[in-house]
């Protein structure tokens, strides 16, 4: 059972502050945050000290307006510029490297990209067009899947995705469920109903998958599920507030050295969970 380990961050505009703690990828002893309503990046060490910065609000090339999902891959960061519907690269310093998309529903273009995952290629999920769209690191279209709707296959604003084993885990957002798809996006699973109990969802939003268990954070719900990789409910922590252990609407997660890293928005800040090891109970009357 997951157990809370350490925290950090607060409400503001300085060093180490956040104004709604989007996302967080791990890279390299370090991560990296999106903070949407301060339009930037921060870097902290792994326990919360602060490392470096970079963005601002606008259109240009290193602003952001509306930043989501952010992911770091071979020195390079890439983040979801979601009101700007496109995707920025970074070097890990915060230097523009280059960007692909703009606004509408063709090949390439965006409405609402949201999360982000790289697996050799680049999955990029649209909560405003209901797909899935692929590309190489350097924003070349491949391909995409996904049509609005409830059926198998279809997506109603899918939040954050994951890649696993050639798999590819789908918040299905506002179906409440989890969808799986092979990388070329033949469906192949599902799991989820509305509703507060084990295996339900209101609103999944971030998730990650680590040695055979799916972590979803569930925004409305305020807690993280943890599933075995057929969607069988394992196991559950977090609840509404600001106490250690508790979220105030979780959102990105990260799986690093066996720690979970979740984001808690309204809380503005990152929270830290380990393993809690099992307790032997002694047996009695021997020796």
């Amino acid at each position: 059972m997951e157990i809370f380990t350490r925290k950090w961050g607060s409400q503001g505009s300085g060093d180490g502050q956040f104004s709604h703690t989007q996302d967080i990828s791990v890279y390299q002893n370090e991560s990296y945050i999106t903070d949407g309503d301060n339009y930037r990046i921060q870097v902290f060490d792994l326990n919360g000290n602060f490392q470096r910065k970079w963005g601002s609000q606008g259109i240009g090339n290193g602003q952001f307006n509306g930043i989501k999902a952010i992911k770091v891959y071979l020195d390079e960061v890439y983040a979801v510029d979601t009101g700007n519907n496109r995707i920025q690269v970074f070097d890990l310093n915060g230097n523009f490297q280059r960007k692909w998309g703009s606004a509408g529903s063709g090949n390439g273009q965006f409405n609402a990209p949201w999360g982000i995952d790289i697996n050799n290629e680049v999955f990029v999920s649209e909560a405003g067009n209901d797909r899935i769209q692929v590309f190489s690191p350097l924003g070349v279209y491949k391909r995409q899947w996904g049509s609005p709707g409830s059926g198998p296959g279809q997506l109603s604003s899918p939040y954050y995705l994951f890649v696993y084993e050639n798999e590819v885990y789908v918040c299905d957002g506002d179906n409440s469920r989890i969808e799986v798809f092979s990388i070329y996006g033949v469906y192949r699973r599902e799991w989820g109903t509305y509703g507060t109990g084990d295996g339900q969802f209101d609103t999944p939003y971030g998730i990650a998958v680590n040695d055979d268990e799916v972590f979803v954070t569930d925004v409305i719900n305020h807690n993280v599920q943890v599933f075995d990789l057929n969607g069988n409910f394992q196991r559950k922590w977090g609840s509404w507030n600001s106490n250690d252990g508790q979220f105030k609407y979780p959102g990105g997660i990260e799986i690093y050295l066996n720690e979970k890293y979740v984001t808690d928005e309204l809380n503005y800040r990152v929270q830290v969970f380990g393993l809690r090891r099992p307790q032997y109970l002694p047996i009695m009357g021997i020796g």
